[in-house]
């Protein structure tokens, strides 16, 4: 009974009571509830953080002096319990029955209603099931099960079990089957769960995991989505040059206008389409952003860019993984205008595939092996990738300015400096990865190339070094306050000048 809600609930042999009949109840010093009755003796247990109740019923097999108690119970002042019973008294302390946790294991992984054996051509498990602790599946590989149980050799029919899909389900699923089906899952990530409890309701708190993936379809792909926004382009290129020949031929042959009124026209024009190419390319470069920042718990984090006049190639994106991993990129594609936005266009898709990924130097080298066979020439991608899990920080840069942390306890500001080539310029270039800690009030700042290449009226640089000591100056303050900082020292500089390049800046600080 709830004396908030002023309701209560009715247990009967339907939900797992051995009668209906109750003789004694009795709490013990851990918040659980035992009964007798007419048909043994339960303890009722309240799952920790949910609202569903187990019932373990105890019987002579476990030590009772017998099935039929009487009205007859009591705790002692120690946590000792007593229930009276017609061939005797049972005495106990709850708190020391089993308390041994049972070991969770998979047994058994199924694709499709088959069975799948770990080792054989093109199995998505190389190993034992229960060794596994992530599968990648194709996106018609999405109906599957699995078959697991919770040994414990203490009355193990009694052993309970559940789990939970995170991504598909909201809670837990307690169910003795030993079995669990997915069918129809959408392509994405998700983790399966298994915990266990033993006879007395002691649950193992070690859960097993398994990380899935699926994979989305090929006409979902990054490159496939890469594909149609170069037919896209070259569509309309076509059509824009079409246009153009009828309209010079429908000019000359009736001569009504004159062939130098007719460059002037058409130089207007091409001068008209090339401003709204660069619009478009600024509108595609600023929609490849994302839209919310991530909310962690831990992190305070702050952004500004200032696009270039003419559309430069700066980037920036963030992935929050089903541990709490955050993955943050900023980037620079070379060049300007279409190709420089192409770039981003293509960064952002292959950093939706690869960013998930805990292996930053895999991510690198994958992401460089499809920029190359895209055949861009000389067009790459500088990039800076940073995964922070906890309080661990791991960075590896390719071609970046050097990134930045502001350690509180020390007040010194940290260079990070990377010797590294472009994204999609070497194969296989052998990138270096940082390992580092972060504590309370420490604070990352990463930069693109327009902030320190920025000129004054002298033609002189604002530089690295005058960045590193701005930043030392601000560096407690809150991530808004040190990029409005920053952004204010670029405006000073330049005369308050547009930019000749993108100004970006992403700021983390590690709350207090």
């Amino acid at each position: 009974m709830s004396l908030q809600t002023e309701q209560f609930a009715v247990y009967t042999e339907q939900e797992g009571l051995p009668s209906n009949t109750t003789l004694a109840i009795q709490a013990d010093n851990y918040g659980n509830m035992w009964l007798s009755s007419i048909a043994g003796l339960t303890k009722i247990i309240k799952t920790p953080g949910e609202s569903n109740y187990t019932f373990i019923n105890i019987d002579v097999a476990d030590g009772l002096q017998g099935y039929s108690f009487t009205g007859a119970s009591w705790k002692a002042a120690n946590g000792e319990m007593f229930f009276g019973g017609f061939n005797g008294l049972n005495y106990f302390y709850s708190g020391k029955l089993n308390q041994s946790l049972p070991d969770v294991v998979i047994n058994g992984f199924k694709i499709s209603n088959h069975p799948v054996n770990a080792g054989t051509e093109n199995s998505p498990v190389k190993k034992d099931i229960n060794e596994v602790d992530q599968i990648t599946l194709s996106y018609d590989q999405n109906d599957i099960s699995f078959e697991f149980a919770a040994i414990h050799f203490s009355r193990p029919q009694r052993n309970k079990i559940a789990y939970k899909l995170d991504g598909l389900n909201d809670d837990w699923i307690y169910d003795n089957r030993r079995f669990a089906s997915f069918t129809n899952l959408a392509p994405g990530e998700y983790l399966f769960r298994l915990k266990g409890a033993n006879g007395d309701g002691v649950w193992n708190d070690n859960e097993k995991q398994i990380a899935i993936k699926i994979l989305p379809p090929w006409w979902r792909t990054t490159m496939a989505y890469i594909f149609y926004v170069v037919l896209l382009a070259i569509a309309i290129f076509t059509f824009d040059r079409i246009q153009r020949r009828r309209l010079l031929k429908r000019a000359r042959e009736t001569g009504r206008i004159r062939e130098a009124e007719l460059r002037a026209q058409l130089a207007e024009s091409e001068n008209e389409r090339k401003t709204k190419e660069l619009e478009e390319a600024r509108q595609v470069q600023l929609s490849m952003l994302p839209r919310e920042l991530p909310q962690l718990p831990h992190l305070d984090i702050a952004v500004y860019m200032q696009t270039a006049t003419e559309v430069g190639g700066d980037y920036y994106d963030f992935h929050v993984a089903l541990d709490g991993t955050l993955t943050v990129v900023i980037g620079d594609a070379t060049g300007h205008g279409m190709r420089a936005g192409t770039m981003v266009t293509t960064a952002k898709s292959l950093f939706r595939s690869y960013g998930p990924n805990a292996d930053i130097l895999n991510s690198l080298q994958e992401i460089t092996r499809c920029i190359r066979e895209m055949n861009f020439g000389k067009l790459s991608m500088c990039l800076t990738m940073v995964k922070i899990k906890g309080n661990k920080l791991q960075m590896s840069t390719a071609g970046m300015p050097p990134s930045f942390i502001f350690r509180r306890d020390t007040r010194v500001v940290e260079e990070h400096l990377f010797q590294a080539v472009p994204l999609g310029t070497m194969e296989k270039f052998p990138y270096e990865i940082k390992d580092t800690t972060l504590k309370p009030g420490d604070t990352i700042l990463l930069i693109t190339d327009g902030l320190p290449e920025l000129k004054n009226s002298s033609g002189e640089m604002y530089g690295y070094k005058r960045i590193r000591n701005r930043f030392e100056d601000v560096a407690e303050q809150t991530p808004e306050q040190i990029i409005s900082y920053l952004k204010n020292e670029g405006a000073a500089w330049a005369d308050n000048g547009d930019p000749e390049d993108d100004v970006t800046f992403v700021v983390i600080k590690v709350k207090k």
